[in-house]
């Protein structure tokens, strides 16, 4: 694999993961660490200085700096349609048997975790994009090693995805010399693969 100028891979890439590692989406998930890292870790920085004035006695409250927001007349978009049912939501690991259970499971969202719900090894956070890149194409499917299947249903819940944490790294891409941001990382696999499929669906 030719490897955009900057970046360093230190995990493996099995080959039937190529076509998530591309060298164009690691070009442009370098680019949102070039634009993003300096501030994520001011941000850092900020929060473990807030957290040691908290730990002195200090009380939290608003940042005076963030007045014009709070009192500003400003509104959102409102939420589209397509997700303003959300009674029924579950949230599960990116697991290739999971995310055909989880979007097979009746509820209305399925949030595919890359936290909380993932171990963070490097296959299982590659091997993750890739089963996600093919679930919204609905070619995922899953053959069990008793040999039952696993396919979607016509009629499945909305994805959502979770990436990890600003404060978390992805120790196994370097840009610069640096670990990429495990949230930057995770988002920008996804979007990179999936936004203009989901656009057009």
């Amino acid at each position: 694999m030719d490897l955009p100028e900057g970046i360093e891979l230190r995990g493996p890439v099995p080959s039937d993961l190529a076509e998530i590692l591309t060298s164009d989406a690691l070009r442009f998930v370098a680019k949102l660490h070039r634009a993003f890292e300096a501030t994520r870790q001011d941000l850092l920085l900020r929060r473990v200085k807030r957290q040691a004035e908290l730990n002195a006695g200090a009380l939290p409250g608003f940042a005076e700096e963030t007045r014009n927001v709070r009192e500003g007349a400003w509104t959102v978009a409102p939420v589209p349609e397509s997700i303003q049912d959300r009674r029924v939501e579950i949230t599960g690991p990116t697991d290739r048997k999971m995310v055909i259970n989880a979007l097979n499971s009746r509820a209305r969202v399925f949030m595919a975790d890359f936290e909380d719900a993932n171990a963070p090894t490097w296959e299982n956070m590659v091997r993750g994009q890739s089963n996600l890149f093919d679930a919204v194409r609905r070619k995922i499917d899953y053959t069990s090693p008793d040999g039952r299947e696993y396919t979607l249903r016509p009629e499945v819940a909305m994805l959502f995805v979770r990436p990890r944490g600003w404060h978390l790294s992805e120790k196994h891409l370097l840009v610069d010399g640096q670990p990429i941001s495990g949230a930057l990382f995770d988002f920008g696999l996804f979007f990179f693969h999936n936004a203009r499929e989901l656009v057009q669906r």
